[in-house]
Protein backbone atom coordinates (compact mmCIF):
# COMPACT_ATOMS: atom_id res chain seq x y z
CA UNK A 1 0.00 0.00 0.00
CA UNK A 2 1.13 3.78 -0.74
CA UNK A 3 0.50 6.86 -0.48
CA UNK A 4 1.63 10.50 -1.62
CA UNK A 5 0.51 13.88 -1.34
CA UNK A 6 2.43 16.29 -3.35
CA UNK A 7 1.75 20.07 -3.47
CA UNK A 8 3.15 22.50 -6.12
CA UNK A 9 3.72 25.75 -5.13
CA UNK A 10 4.17 28.93 -7.55
CA UNK A 11 4.75 32.65 -6.94
CA UNK A 12 2.81 35.68 -7.65
CA UNK A 13 3.71 39.24 -6.96
CA UNK A 14 5.11 41.02 -4.10
CA UNK A 15 2.96 41.22 -0.23
CA UNK A 16 4.74 41.48 2.94
CA UNK A 17 5.88 37.98 4.68
CA UNK A 18 6.14 36.64 7.80
CA UNK A 19 8.75 34.12 8.54
CA UNK A 20 7.37 31.19 10.68
CA UNK A 21 9.66 31.27 13.93
CA UNK A 22 8.59 27.95 16.55
CA UNK A 23 10.11 30.05 19.45
CA UNK A 24 7.93 33.42 18.62
CA UNK A 25 4.53 31.51 17.44
CA UNK A 26 1.21 33.41 18.95
CA UNK A 27 -1.61 31.34 17.62
CA UNK A 28 -5.52 32.08 18.09
CA UNK A 29 -5.76 28.09 18.81
CA UNK A 30 -5.44 26.69 21.87
CA UNK A 31 -3.29 24.10 23.23
CA UNK A 32 -5.12 21.09 24.24
CA UNK A 33 -4.58 17.41 24.47
CA UNK A 34 -6.85 16.07 21.85
CA UNK A 35 -4.42 13.62 19.58
CA UNK A 36 -3.99 13.94 16.50
CA UNK A 37 -5.33 11.16 15.68
CA UNK A 38 -8.64 12.62 16.36
CA UNK A 39 -8.32 15.10 13.71
CA UNK A 40 -6.73 12.71 11.56
CA UNK A 41 -10.34 11.02 11.82
CA UNK A 42 -12.28 13.82 11.45
CA UNK A 43 -10.67 15.19 8.43
CA UNK A 44 -10.65 11.45 6.50
CA UNK A 45 -14.57 11.46 7.52
CA UNK A 46 -14.96 15.00 5.41
CA UNK A 47 -13.46 14.23 3.14
CA UNK A 48 -14.59 10.37 2.68
CA UNK A 49 -18.54 11.46 2.63
CA UNK A 50 -17.89 14.20 0.51
CA UNK A 51 -16.49 12.30 -2.56
CA UNK A 52 -18.60 9.36 -2.00
CA UNK A 53 -21.89 11.65 -1.63
CA UNK A 54 -20.32 13.19 -5.53
CA UNK A 55 -20.74 9.53 -6.99
CA UNK A 56 -22.55 7.72 -4.42
CA UNK A 57 -22.33 3.88 -6.92
CA UNK A 58 -18.46 4.29 -7.46
CA UNK A 59 -15.64 2.45 -5.97
CA UNK A 60 -12.76 4.65 -4.04
CA UNK A 61 -9.81 3.58 -2.19
CA UNK A 62 -7.82 7.14 -1.25
CA UNK A 63 -5.04 8.06 1.74
CA UNK A 64 -6.28 10.54 4.01
CA UNK A 65 -3.42 10.65 6.01
CA UNK A 66 -0.88 11.38 3.00
CA UNK A 67 -3.19 14.38 2.06
CA UNK A 68 -3.03 15.21 5.46
CA UNK A 69 0.68 15.53 5.85
CA UNK A 70 0.73 17.50 2.36
CA UNK A 71 -1.74 19.79 3.51
CA UNK A 72 -0.40 20.18 6.83
CA UNK A 73 2.66 21.41 5.65
CA UNK A 74 1.20 23.91 3.65
CA UNK A 75 -0.76 24.85 6.67
CA UNK A 76 2.98 25.56 8.47
CA UNK A 77 3.67 28.47 5.79
CA UNK A 78 -0.49 30.11 5.49
CA UNK A 79 -1.33 32.85 7.86
CA UNK A 80 -4.43 34.92 8.91
CA UNK A 81 -7.62 33.90 7.09
CA UNK A 82 -6.11 31.05 5.07
CA UNK A 83 -4.59 29.74 7.85
CA UNK A 84 -7.89 29.63 9.80
CA UNK A 85 -9.63 28.26 6.56
CA UNK A 86 -7.13 25.47 6.75
CA UNK A 87 -7.34 25.09 10.36
CA UNK A 88 -10.90 24.20 10.62
CA UNK A 89 -10.87 22.16 7.63
CA UNK A 90 -7.95 19.83 9.24
CA UNK A 91 -9.68 19.61 12.30
CA UNK A 92 -6.82 21.29 13.92
CA UNK A 93 -8.73 24.04 15.93
CA UNK A 94 -7.71 22.59 19.89
CA UNK A 95 -4.20 22.30 18.76
CA UNK A 96 -1.72 25.12 18.91
CA UNK A 97 1.46 25.69 16.32
CA UNK A 98 3.50 23.74 18.68
CA UNK A 99 1.40 20.48 19.25
CA UNK A 100 0.94 20.58 15.57
CA UNK A 101 4.42 20.39 14.33
CA UNK A 102 4.97 17.93 17.70
CA UNK A 103 2.46 15.59 16.69
CA UNK A 104 3.31 15.64 13.22
CA UNK A 105 7.00 14.86 13.97
CA UNK A 106 5.85 11.61 15.88
CA UNK A 107 3.07 10.36 13.32
CA UNK A 108 5.77 10.85 10.49
CA UNK A 109 8.35 8.91 12.51
CA UNK A 110 6.15 6.57 13.63
CA UNK A 111 5.62 5.57 9.82
CA UNK A 112 9.35 6.07 8.57
CA UNK A 113 10.31 3.79 11.52
CA UNK A 114 7.91 0.71 9.75
CA UNK A 115 7.11 -2.49 11.33
CA UNK A 116 9.11 -5.59 11.34
CA UNK A 117 6.17 -7.95 10.37
CA UNK A 118 4.64 -5.96 6.98
CA UNK A 119 6.66 -3.55 4.56
CA UNK A 120 5.94 0.14 5.27
CA UNK A 121 7.48 2.78 5.10
CA UNK A 122 7.38 6.55 3.96
CA UNK A 123 8.78 9.50 2.87
CA UNK A 124 8.44 13.29 2.83
CA UNK A 125 9.96 15.25 0.15
CA UNK A 126 9.92 19.60 -1.19
CA UNK A 127 11.24 20.07 -4.53
CA UNK A 128 11.46 24.04 -4.38
CA UNK A 129 12.55 25.84 -7.36
CA UNK A 130 15.80 26.74 -7.82
CA UNK A 131 14.94 31.12 -7.99
CA UNK A 132 14.87 30.70 -3.93
CA UNK A 133 11.42 31.79 -4.05
CA UNK A 134 10.78 29.82 -1.19
CA UNK A 135 11.58 30.85 2.11
CA UNK A 136 14.65 29.01 3.89
CA UNK A 137 13.18 29.19 7.31
CA UNK A 138 10.14 27.45 6.12
CA UNK A 139 12.67 24.64 4.42
CA UNK A 140 14.21 23.86 7.38
CA UNK A 141 11.51 23.89 9.80
CA UNK A 142 9.51 21.35 6.94
CA UNK A 143 12.36 19.68 6.86
CA UNK A 144 12.89 19.10 10.52
CA UNK A 145 9.28 18.43 12.02
CA UNK A 146 8.30 16.14 8.79
CA UNK A 147 11.92 14.64 8.06
CA UNK A 148 11.56 16.15 4.10
CA UNK A 149 14.20 15.84 1.99
CA UNK A 150 15.45 18.88 -0.32
CA UNK A 151 15.70 18.61 -3.81
CA UNK A 152 15.66 21.90 -5.74
CA UNK A 153 14.09 22.24 -9.60
CA UNK A 154 14.26 24.80 -12.58
CA UNK A 155 10.59 25.27 -13.42
CA UNK A 156 11.09 28.50 -15.45
CA UNK A 157 13.50 26.44 -18.13
CA UNK A 158 12.34 22.86 -18.10
CA UNK A 159 9.17 22.59 -16.38
CA UNK A 160 7.94 19.25 -18.04
CA UNK A 161 11.80 17.85 -16.98
CA UNK A 162 10.97 18.15 -13.76
CA UNK A 163 7.51 17.14 -13.81
CA UNK A 164 8.79 14.15 -15.39
CA UNK A 165 11.54 13.56 -12.44
CA UNK A 166 8.97 14.18 -10.00
CA UNK A 167 6.77 11.54 -11.44
CA UNK A 168 9.52 8.83 -11.81
CA UNK A 169 10.14 9.22 -8.02
CA UNK A 170 7.21 8.69 -6.60
CA UNK A 171 6.98 5.63 -9.09
CA UNK A 172 9.85 4.57 -7.31
CA UNK A 173 8.91 5.22 -3.57
CA UNK A 174 5.42 3.52 -4.62
CA UNK A 175 6.95 0.20 -6.64
CA UNK A 176 5.59 1.27 -9.55
CA UNK A 177 1.80 1.42 -8.39
CA UNK A 178 1.71 5.28 -8.76
CA UNK A 179 2.34 6.83 -12.11
CA UNK A 180 2.13 9.94 -13.59
CA UNK A 181 0.26 11.60 -10.37
CA UNK A 182 1.31 15.23 -12.17
CA UNK A 183 -0.62 15.50 -15.24
CA UNK A 184 1.03 17.10 -18.10
CA UNK A 185 0.57 20.53 -17.85
CA UNK A 186 0.60 20.99 -14.21
CA UNK A 187 3.83 22.29 -14.13
CA UNK A 188 5.34 25.75 -15.74
CA UNK A 189 7.15 28.73 -15.25
CA UNK A 190 5.37 30.06 -12.23
CA UNK A 191 5.65 27.04 -10.25
CA UNK A 192 7.81 27.26 -7.06
CA UNK A 193 7.76 24.36 -5.26
CA UNK A 194 5.72 20.93 -4.99
CA UNK A 195 5.30 19.27 -1.68
CA UNK A 196 5.54 15.26 -1.93
CA UNK A 197 4.78 12.47 0.88
CA UNK A 198 4.15 8.99 0.50
CA UNK A 199 3.40 6.20 2.18
CA UNK A 200 4.15 2.65 1.13
CA UNK A 201 2.23 -0.63 2.85
CA UNK A 202 2.61 -4.03 2.15
CA UNK A 203 1.48 -6.58 3.91
CA UNK A 204 0.72 -10.41 4.77
CA UNK A 205 -2.68 -11.85 6.68
CA UNK A 206 -1.88 -12.79 10.20
CA UNK A 207 -4.09 -16.15 8.77
CA UNK A 208 -3.83 -16.13 5.16
CA UNK A 209 -6.64 -17.53 2.58
CA UNK A 210 -5.99 -20.47 0.83
CA UNK A 211 -6.13 -19.84 -3.00
CA UNK A 212 -7.52 -23.24 -3.82
CA UNK A 213 -10.75 -21.84 -1.80
CA UNK A 214 -11.60 -19.04 -3.85
CA UNK A 215 -14.34 -19.91 -6.10
CA UNK A 216 -16.47 -17.65 -8.01
CA UNK A 217 -19.69 -16.38 -6.26
CA UNK A 218 -22.43 -13.77 -6.11
CA UNK A 219 -21.78 -10.11 -5.27
CA UNK A 220 -25.19 -8.11 -5.00
CA UNK A 221 -24.45 -4.67 -5.68
CA UNK A 222 -26.33 -1.05 -4.56
CA UNK A 223 -29.08 -1.71 -8.16
CA UNK A 224 -29.82 -5.07 -6.78
CA UNK A 225 -28.12 -6.36 -9.76
CA UNK A 226 -25.95 -9.53 -9.37
CA UNK A 227 -22.70 -10.71 -10.35
CA UNK A 228 -19.96 -13.17 -9.78
CA UNK A 229 -16.50 -12.70 -8.07
CA UNK A 230 -13.54 -14.06 -7.16
CA UNK A 231 -14.21 -14.65 -3.41
CA UNK A 232 -11.59 -15.56 -0.82
CA UNK A 233 -13.02 -18.05 2.21
CA UNK A 234 -11.47 -19.40 5.38
CA UNK A 235 -12.27 -19.75 9.08
CA UNK A 236 -9.77 -17.13 10.85
CA UNK A 237 -9.04 -17.79 14.43
CA UNK A 238 -7.61 -14.46 14.86
CA UNK A 239 -10.16 -12.60 13.25
CA UNK A 240 -12.02 -10.02 15.52
CA UNK A 241 -15.96 -9.40 14.96
CA UNK A 242 -18.45 -7.28 16.15
CA UNK A 243 -22.11 -5.88 15.40
CA UNK A 244 -23.39 -2.59 15.47
CA UNK A 245 -27.12 -2.25 16.05
CA UNK A 246 -27.49 0.95 15.89
CA UNK A 247 -25.47 1.52 12.34
CA UNK A 248 -26.68 -1.76 11.32
CA UNK A 249 -23.90 -3.11 10.37
CA UNK A 250 -21.34 -5.64 10.92
CA UNK A 251 -17.01 -5.19 11.24
CA UNK A 252 -14.46 -7.40 10.89
CA UNK A 253 -10.93 -6.81 11.58
CA UNK A 254 -8.30 -8.92 9.89
CA UNK A 255 -4.61 -8.44 11.04
CA UNK A 256 -1.94 -8.45 9.32
CA UNK A 257 1.53 -10.20 10.37
CA UNK A 258 2.29 -8.33 13.80
CA UNK A 259 -0.77 -7.31 14.17
CA UNK A 260 -0.03 -3.53 14.58
CA UNK A 261 -2.18 -3.18 11.01
CA UNK A 262 -5.07 -3.97 10.14
CA UNK A 263 -7.95 -4.15 7.24
CA UNK A 264 -11.24 -3.40 8.58
CA UNK A 265 -14.23 -4.16 6.88
CA UNK A 266 -17.53 -2.14 7.97
CA UNK A 267 -20.33 -4.67 6.51
CA UNK A 268 -24.61 -3.07 6.35
CA UNK A 269 -26.93 -5.85 7.15
CA UNK A 270 -28.44 -4.97 3.85
CA UNK A 271 -27.20 -5.51 0.64
CA UNK A 272 -28.08 -1.48 -0.04
CA UNK A 273 -27.28 -0.21 3.38
CA UNK A 274 -23.58 1.23 2.54
CA UNK A 275 -25.11 5.03 1.52
CA UNK A 276 -27.56 5.30 4.84
CA UNK A 277 -24.43 3.88 6.42
CA UNK A 278 -21.90 6.52 5.50
CA UNK A 279 -24.29 9.15 6.26
CA UNK A 280 -24.34 8.07 9.93
CA UNK A 281 -20.55 7.88 10.19
CA UNK A 282 -18.84 10.49 12.62
CA UNK A 283 -15.72 10.14 15.05
CA UNK A 284 -17.74 8.75 18.16
CA UNK A 285 -19.07 6.08 15.56
CA UNK A 286 -15.91 5.69 13.41
CA UNK A 287 -14.23 5.09 17.04
CA UNK A 288 -17.10 2.47 18.41
CA UNK A 289 -17.19 0.57 15.14
CA UNK A 290 -12.99 0.32 15.80
CA UNK A 291 -13.47 -0.70 19.27
CA UNK A 292 -16.51 -3.05 19.35
CA UNK A 293 -14.42 -5.80 17.42
CA UNK A 294 -13.77 -9.36 20.00
CA UNK A 295 -11.70 -12.20 18.95
CA UNK A 296 -13.19 -15.24 17.87
CA UNK A 297 -13.14 -17.85 15.14
CA UNK A 298 -15.66 -16.57 11.96
CA UNK A 299 -16.06 -18.04 8.99
CA UNK A 300 -15.01 -15.16 6.53
CA UNK A 301 -15.89 -14.61 2.82
CA UNK A 302 -14.25 -11.75 1.17
CA UNK A 303 -13.69 -10.23 -2.68
CA UNK A 304 -10.35 -10.58 -4.30
CA UNK A 305 -10.33 -7.23 -6.35
CA UNK A 306 -7.99 -4.02 -7.18
CA UNK A 307 -9.19 -0.59 -7.05
CA UNK A 308 -7.46 2.71 -8.83
CA UNK A 309 -8.58 5.83 -8.03
CA UNK A 310 -7.59 9.05 -9.06
CA UNK A 311 -9.00 12.28 -7.95
CA UNK A 312 -8.23 16.18 -8.10
CA UNK A 313 -9.34 17.53 -5.18
CA UNK A 314 -9.38 21.65 -5.51
CA UNK A 315 -13.21 21.80 -5.17
CA UNK A 316 -13.48 18.97 -2.19
CA UNK A 317 -11.28 21.36 0.00
CA UNK A 318 -12.85 24.27 -0.90
CA UNK A 319 -16.36 22.75 -0.78
CA UNK A 320 -15.28 22.06 2.61
CA UNK A 321 -14.34 25.51 3.95
CA UNK A 322 -10.38 25.47 2.46
CA UNK A 323 -11.43 28.60 -0.59
CA UNK A 324 -8.93 31.02 0.00
CA UNK A 325 -5.60 28.44 -0.99
CA UNK A 326 -7.07 28.57 -4.27
CA UNK A 327 -7.75 32.18 -4.79
CA UNK A 328 -5.40 34.83 -5.56
CA UNK A 329 -5.31 36.31 -2.48
CA UNK A 330 -4.08 33.19 -0.60
CA UNK A 331 -2.18 34.05 2.35
CA UNK A 332 1.01 31.94 2.33
CA UNK A 333 3.32 34.23 3.28
CA UNK A 334 4.85 32.03 5.66
CA UNK A 335 6.31 30.27 3.00
CA UNK A 336 7.05 32.96 0.41
CA UNK A 337 5.42 35.92 -1.23
CA UNK A 338 2.11 36.00 -3.29
CA UNK A 339 1.90 31.70 -3.27
CA UNK A 340 -1.14 29.98 -3.89
CA UNK A 341 -2.51 26.55 -4.43
CA UNK A 342 -3.39 25.99 -8.21
CA UNK A 343 -5.07 21.90 -7.53
CA UNK A 344 -4.42 18.85 -5.65
CA UNK A 345 -3.90 15.74 -7.36
CA UNK A 346 -4.50 12.12 -5.67
CA UNK A 347 -4.04 8.50 -7.21
CA UNK A 348 -4.33 5.63 -4.98
CA UNK A 349 -4.08 1.80 -5.39
CA UNK A 350 -5.28 -1.53 -3.53
CA UNK A 351 -4.40 -5.19 -4.07
CA UNK A 352 -6.37 -7.59 -1.79
CA UNK A 353 -5.38 -11.05 -2.40
CA UNK A 354 -5.29 -14.57 -0.50
CA UNK A 355 -1.47 -13.35 0.96
CA UNK A 356 -2.50 -9.62 1.95
CA UNK A 357 -3.20 -6.21 0.39
CA UNK A 358 -1.19 -4.05 -0.99
CA UNK A 359 -1.66 -0.77 -1.38
CA UNK A 360 -0.71 3.23 -2.59
CA UNK A 361 -1.80 6.46 -3.21
CA UNK A 362 -0.65 10.07 -4.38
CA UNK A 363 -1.80 13.10 -3.92
CA UNK A 364 -0.65 16.43 -5.09
CA UNK A 365 -1.42 19.97 -4.78
CA UNK A 366 -0.37 22.15 -7.43
CA UNK A 367 0.51 25.70 -5.80
CA UNK A 368 1.32 28.55 -8.21
CA UNK A 369 2.76 32.16 -8.11
CA UNK A 370 -0.36 34.78 -8.35
CA UNK A 371 -0.40 35.64 -11.50
CA UNK A 372 -17.29 -12.95 20.57
CA UNK A 373 -15.93 -17.10 21.35
CA UNK A 374 -18.44 -18.70 18.85
CA UNK A 375 -18.37 -19.48 14.91
CA UNK A 376 -19.42 -16.18 13.15
CA UNK A 377 -20.29 -15.60 9.52
CA UNK A 378 -19.01 -12.79 7.87
CA UNK A 379 -20.07 -12.60 4.22
CA UNK A 380 -18.78 -9.62 2.51
CA UNK A 381 -21.04 -10.13 -0.66
CA UNK A 382 -22.58 -6.60 -1.30
CA UNK A 383 -21.30 -3.32 -0.78
CA UNK A 384 -19.01 -2.30 1.89
CA UNK A 385 -16.60 0.02 3.35
CA UNK A 386 -13.01 -0.81 4.53
CA UNK A 387 -9.72 0.57 6.11
CA UNK A 388 -6.34 -0.11 6.61
CA UNK A 389 -6.07 1.15 10.37
CA UNK A 390 -2.56 1.50 11.83
CA UNK A 391 -3.18 0.82 15.55
CA UNK A 392 -0.27 2.42 16.92
CA UNK A 393 -1.31 5.73 14.99
CA UNK A 394 -5.16 5.00 15.89
CA UNK A 395 -6.01 6.12 12.09
CA UNK A 396 -6.90 4.85 9.14
CA UNK A 397 -4.07 4.77 6.73
CA UNK A 398 -6.18 4.28 3.51
CA UNK A 399 -10.32 3.89 3.40
CA UNK A 400 -11.98 2.67 0.22
CA UNK A 401 -15.35 1.45 -0.75
CA UNK A 402 -16.20 -1.72 -2.65
CA UNK A 403 -19.60 -1.35 -4.19
CA UNK A 404 -18.88 -3.36 -8.24
CA UNK A 405 -16.24 -5.43 -9.16
CA UNK A 406 -14.25 -3.21 -11.23
CA UNK A 407 -14.52 -5.02 -14.25
CA UNK A 408 -18.16 -3.21 -14.54
CA UNK A 409 -17.28 -0.45 -12.70
CA UNK A 410 -13.94 0.40 -14.53
CA UNK A 411 -11.13 0.66 -12.21
CA UNK A 412 -12.40 2.34 -9.18
CA UNK A 413 -13.38 6.00 -8.98
CA UNK A 414 -12.01 7.90 -11.96
CA UNK A 415 -12.05 11.51 -11.60
CA UNK A 416 -9.24 13.29 -14.49
CA UNK A 417 -11.16 16.66 -14.49
CA UNK A 418 -11.65 19.12 -11.46
CA UNK A 419 -15.28 17.92 -11.11
CA UNK A 420 -15.82 16.96 -7.21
Amino acid sequence: MICYLIVVIPLVVTRQHQIYRLETLSSKMASSDRELSDCINDFTLDIYKHVTSQQPSGNLFMSPSSMMVVLTMLHVGSRNKTEDQMTQVLKLEKLDKKAILRHMETFVSTLKKGSKSVTLSTANRLFPHTDKTILRDYISLVSEHFKAEIKSMDYTTNAEGARVEINKWVEGETNSKIKDLLPGGSLNSLTAMVVVNAIYFKGNWATQFEPKDTKKSTFTKLNSDKEHIDMMSRRMKKAKYGENRSLACKTLELPYEGEELAMIVVLPNTNDGLLALEKQLTLENLQSLVSGVHPGTVDVSLPKFKLETSLELKKVLSALGMRDLFQDDADLSGMGKDLYVSQVYHKAFVDVNEEGTEAAAATAAVVMKRSIQRTLDFKADHPFLFMIWDHRLKVPLFIGRFVEPPSTAGPGFQQTKDEL
